[in-house]
């Protein structure tokens, strides 16, 4: 069917379908508890992997309730959660579950269940594997390789609510990247820390899964014995006792002197893997897999062509035991419900508009993006936020300044003066000239030596406030799927010195620079002629993102209002909460940040505290009332930054500092999904189906939970739409405004004015400022010596 397609295929059979289920009620578990939603999702998985049945906590008159399938086995009590213990009690009888009643209760049930009934049918599939229960199914066969690397698809596949009222899978198609060769046989000891706390994919007979190898046994595979049910057997009879017959040839022909690797299941019970059946698993930021990455950007024609062929060869037909699920071929389809692109208005009152606004520069919405980023380097118009830029390091590797940092240094401020010019006119000085600060970063390229390299020059050398750009290297001992701990640490201990920095890798420098003889007969670096628009793209980048955002000067602003007065984008990253707060039209922005007691939650008076602080000086600013606020919260919202806030919100009507009939709606803003809701735009014309990425505005919502599609065709880029996910929690503003809103704040699009952006400004800030984009750090490790030896600090 023509029209705006999603990835979700309706279960057609749901009044066929019928569970039992027991209820128990948790003791000694409480809402007003610190650790209750953490202790909950321990519940759900120590339960579920305890008992091999779904397991699922709901609320129910108040008060916390175990619900498990009725064949499963008695549950364990006491059973020891984070800082409690609770009881089970069981409630008298049996229930029966009907899949074709909604209501938030029973659609966790529901969908709890259906979720772990997948797992057994696609779990037991010949030609599939999946790396750790909960996640995507990928097929055995590669559909890439090169001489170190093979690519796999797959599918993560998610039950939901449809639209409909009914019940559906959600089908994403993923990717996953392995070493071709396996761990080396006859692994020595010596060269064993260099594949040590790293993931593989085992080949356990035919079944493989992701393991993390902690340690090497010195025993050998035909010396390491297990026992099972009283009987004695080595590690390859064992694995080949258990495996189905006949077994693979890897398996038949692995020697029988071949290295041990011993590791930890997901019960933390310790486990042992032969070392030549396990294949390295491939991050995102290993460098081979960027060299490939562009073969996992599928267009939207080809996302949805592979989607039906994994639906129809694999999830059509489930069955579990007697009872079969039967899933349409066909995915749901949805109206286009669009929204219109604001106004923006930059320096000098200019206001552009592809809505047509009076008195504004029209344009067409697919010459957005290179209009806008014209009119930054228009002297008519330029930046919304001008002004001469405050004191500015430029912190840089020995190494590099040595090499090619003074050419980069003369590049540099050349882009900023091109997006961000003098105000005084004078061309003979940029304006951008930072303080170089150089560290020694010829010391091992681990994060505690080019860590405490660097905090030892910023120490020395910068004892004012200002801005700044460091530029780091990769470290060796970066794990896989672990973030950038060197710029996490950068961005938040630089911060403590009232330093607020960017993070830039020399990667790209190193690539885009050569050395040559100049003129003069003078060595001298310029760039390779090969890479030389690479290059200026990525100055200009460095440029917009790394010093003049830093410096909080922002190239356009919303020239249409919002609904809400005052917006507050909130996250919580490693003890550290971030407060941003943006006006009606996106001109005025403040951020604070504070400690939280809490890794990841504000506790509710520490809540209420940062958010009567963050307003009251909103409110000292403007002349106008404040009626509407609205909170955007990145990811899950706790109960106690809710009761927070409330309260906040009563104090400040009391006081005076809001209007007396103020109101507080709160959503929260979703980054991840196990599966990814999708939107296509299948067109029917002349016979030929034609797949396009549905336009910039879309969305759709459904009761409290809205899909925006911030991106679209109108910036073309590799890839397909990946729509952004906001829930409403509570709160009066309805949903369609706070979800316009939302729209309207991904139109701030500063990081990349020539193209559109995901999350709206209230996130992306925050994710810069609280640096969540490096991500977290070990503090601890920074305290070592180097004189204690690399081993001792990456150990």
């Amino acid at each position: 069917m023509a029209g705006i397609e999603t990835n979700i295929f309706p279960i057609t059979n749901l009044a066929a379908l019928s569970s039992r289920y027991r209820r128990y009620r948790v003791k000694g578990l409480s809402p007003d508890q610190a650790e209750y939603y953490q202790n909950r999702q321990h519940l759900n998985r120590k339960l579920s992997y305890m008992l091999k049945k779904p397991v699922v906590v709901v609320e129910h008159e108040g008060a916390p309730h175990i619900v498990v399938r009725d064949d499963a086995g008695e549950l364990p009590s006491p059973l020891e959660l984070v800082r409690t213990f609770v009881r089970f009690e069981p409630v008298p009888g049996t229930f029966d579950l009907d899949y074709t009643v909604r209501s938030p209760e029973n659609d966790e049930i529901c969908l709890r269940f259906l979720q772990f009934m997948l797992q057994t049918p696609l779990h037991s599939h010949p030609e599939l594997w999946q790396p750790k229960a909960g996640q995507a199914f990928f097929r055995k066969e590669p559909v890439h390789s090169t001489a170190s690397m093979s690519h796999y698809t797959g599918f993560a596949v998610r039950t939901v609510v449809t639209p409909d009222g009914g019940l559906g899978l959600c089908v994403h198609v993923t990717n996953k990247y392995l070493g071709r060769c396996p761990v080396p046989a006859h692994l020595s000891r010596d060269e064993f820390p260099d594949w040590k706390n790293k993931h593989y994919i085992y080949h356990y007979g035919h079944k493989w899964y992701e393991i993390r190898v902690s340690g090497l046994a010195d025993l050998k595979l035909t010396e390491y014995v297990i026992k099972k049910d009283g009987r004695l057997f080595t590690l390859l009879e064992y694995i080949v006792e258990e495996s189905k017959k006949p077994i693979p040839q890897e398996l038949a022909e692995i020697p029988h002197d071949a290295a041990v690797l011993l590791y930890r299941d997901n019960q933390g019970q310790d486990r042992a893997a032969p070392a030549p059946l396990c294949y390295p698993v491939y991050g995102a930021h290993d460098e081979e897999v960027e060299r490939q990455h562009g073969k996992s950007i599928l267009p939207p024609w080809q996302r949805r062509r592979m989607t039906f062929d994994f639906v129809r060869r694999y999830l059509t037909r489930l069955r579990f035991g007697n009872l079969q699920l039967y899933v349409s071929k066909d995915p749901i389809s949805i109206p286009a419900r669009m929204f219109t692109v604001p106004d923006f208005k930059f320096g000098n009152s200019k206001v552009l508009s592809v809505r047509g606004t009076p008195g504004a520069q029209h344009v067409s919405l697919d010459n957005l993006g290179s209009t806008r980023l014209a009119l930054l380097k228009d002297r008519g118009a330029g930046f919304y936020k001008r002004g001469a830029l405050d004191r500015q390091y430029f912190i840089v590797p020995q190494s590099v300044h040595e090499s090619y940092g003074k050419r980069f240094l003369e590049d540099l401020p050349r882009a900023v003066d091109d997006l961000f010019p003098r105000e005084d006119g004078d061309h003979r000085r940029s304006s951008y000239e930072p303080i170089v600060v150089p560290y020694n970063d010829r010391v091992p390229r681990t994060f505690p030596y080019q860590g405490s390299a660097i905090m030892e020059a910023v120490r020395a050398k910068c004892k004012k406030p200002g801005y700044a750009v460091v530029m780091i290297h990769h470290t060796t001992d970066r794990r896989l799927r672990d973030e950038d701990q060197l710029a996490a640490m950068v961005i938040r201990e630089l911060r403590k010195l009232d330093i607020f920095a960017a993070v830039m890798h020399s990667a790209v420098g190193h690539e885009c620079y050569r050395l040559i003889n100049g003129p003069d007969g003078r060595p001298c670096y310029v760039p390779r002629k090969e890479a030389r628009g690479k290059l200026s793209g990525y100055l200009r980048m460095v440029a917009l993102n790394k010093v003049l955002l830093t410096n909080q000067r922002w190239p356009f602003v919303l020239s249409t209002p919002l609904n809400a007065d005052l917006t507050v984008g909130v996250d919580v990253k490693q003890n550290t909460a971030g407060l941003v707060v943006v006006g009606r039209n996106g001109a005025d922005i403040r951020a604070i940040f504070r400690t939280s007691r809490q890794k990841e939650q504000l506790l509710e008076e520490q809540f209420e505290a940062y958010l009567i602080e963050i307003i009251r000086e909103e409110a000292g600013a403007r002349s106008e009332p404040i009626r509407v606020i609205v909170i955007h919260r990145d990811g899950r919202i706790w109960p106690s930054e809710i009761a927070g806030a409330r309260k906040a919100l009563e104090f400040l009507k009391r006081e005076g500092i809001v209007d007396s009939g103020a109101t507080l709606t709160i959503l929260e803003i979703a980054k991840s999904s196990p599966a990814a809701l999708r939107f296509f735009d299948v067109i029917d014309r002349d016979g030929q189906t034609k797949v396009y990425n549905p336009q910039i505005g879309l969305y759709q919502i459904s009761n409290d939970d809205a899909y925006l599609c911030a991106t679209g065709r109108a910036f073309p880029r590799p890839g397909t739409v990946k729509p952004l996910h906001v829930r409403h929690v509570e709160g009066p503003l309805p949903l369609e405004k706070c979800l316009e809103d939302v729209y309207y704040l991904t139109g701030l699009a500063w990081t990349r004015p020539d193209d559109c952006t995901r999350y709206p400004i209230t996130i992306k800030l925050n994710d810069r400022f609280l640096g969540e984009e490096a991500g977290e750090y070990d503090a601890e490790a920074l305290d070592y010596k180097a004189t204690l030896g690399e081993e001792a600090i990456t150990a």
